[in-house]
């Protein structure tokens, strides 16, 4: 077992002249978080991805209405984050990105400007200019939140070309292939979600064919059986991420299946719980239950590989709650927690 996690990157909502990127590291024993170092220069630096084997952290600079996306090398044995180059995101609020398997293509949505923004990635990680910006079009029912497209999250399916992009304001994930050698996303086809439900991230299965999306607005997750070799996906199940006697407003937020796949966690924004279930064998979800996320707003978590911590970033309780797994799969509250101002997302170095 490890003696500590680090580097751990956190993003939040800060302004550029203060550290909105923290660098923590986890203690493996006594489960407290301590920090190893923080980089300011830029504005809302709340999604990030992390490609371990060039050292390179990339962040969205999550801004209206235009948003940037910023590489930094991380050195390790100073723990410092040095600014390679940024690009513009070529849309309003990007608000999540994801590192393409090859190493050398960046992939960025934009919640406002409904669209996504394709990067490739040069020599020490540095981001070209921005080939490609794929535009979504339409809306759905809410008339408030849903008056156009809103892409929220975008991912590689491993062993793939493929893409999948939720958007929260058409109920709808896209998939795409890339297309590496001309250098484009080309569209495949469309997964229509429940009117209304907000489509917001998704959640892999490590090793068998299932994926989990989270929806923002009705606050359930749906189980798909993807098609690996069409990048299609066939929904199983709908379930609950609240409890059935909790009647106060709820918004969802992150959704992740542990490394070993055998669970799936939940993030609720309202009722403030992180949500556990069990996959069966057929890709179900069980209900295990909820644990209280220690602050207000759980907008992120990460649970780490070897199955044993879950930490919650609580955006609006402006704290980071350390929860210990137990041998059920559900996370326990340790008491411990670090605080720091509104923290958004947090990734494994």
């Amino acid at each position: 077992m490890p003696q500590s996690y680090a580097p751990l990157f956190v993003g939040s909502y800060q302004s550029a002249d203060r550290q909105g990127i923290h660098i923590l590291r986890l203690d493996a024993e006594s489960g407290s978080l301590s920090k190893l170092g923080g980089v300011a220069g830029i504005d809302n630096p709340s999604f990030l991805a992390y490609n371990a084997a060039t050292s390179v952290l990339y962040a969205v600079g999550e801004t209206e209405p235009d948003g940037a996306v910023v590489a930094y090398a991380y050195d390790a044995a100073t723990h410092t984050l040095t600014e390679i180059n940024r690009q513009p995101s070529q849309g309003g609020a990007p608000c999540h990105l994801a590192i393409d398997p090859s190493g050398a293509w960046l992939v960025v949505v934009n919640y406002s400007g409904g669209n996504i923004s394709l990067y490739p990635i040069g020599e020490r990680g540095a981001l070209g200019e921005p080939v490609q910006s794929v535009a979504h079009e339409g809306g759905s029912v809410n008339a408030e939140r849903q008056e156009g497209p809103h892409p929220h999250s975008i991912y590689a399916v491993p062993g793939t070309p493929y893409y999948l992009a939720c958007d929260l304001g058409t109920d709808k994930i896209y998939t795409y292939r890339l297309n590496a050698a001309a250098g484009r996303l080309e569209a495949v086809r469309e997964t229509d979600a429940t009117p209304g439900s907000g489509p917001r991230h998704l959640g892999l299965h490590p090793t068998r064919p299932f994926v989990y999306m989270i929806d923002e607005l009705m606050s359930r997750i749906v189980a798909f059986k993807l098609n690996a070799d069409e990048g299609s996906l066939e929904p199983l199940q709908t379930v609950s991420t609240l409890p059935m006697e909790y009647g106060g407003e709820s918004y969802c937020a992150e959704v992740a299946v542990s490394a070993d796949g055998r669970y799936v966690y939940g993030s609720n924004r309202g009722h403030d719980s992180i949500v556990s279930f069990r996959v069966g064998e057929d890709g179900g979800l069980s209900l295990i239950g909820h644990t209280p996320s220690g602050g207000h707003f759980p907008r992120h978590f990460l649970a780490l590989p070897d199955g044993r911590w879950l930490l919650a970033a609580n955006q609006n309780g402006d704290n980071i709650v350390v929860m210990r797994i137990d041998e059920d799969g559900f996370p326990q509250q340790t008491g411990s927690e670090y605080k720091m101002t509104k923290p958004v997302c947090v990734r494994l170095g």
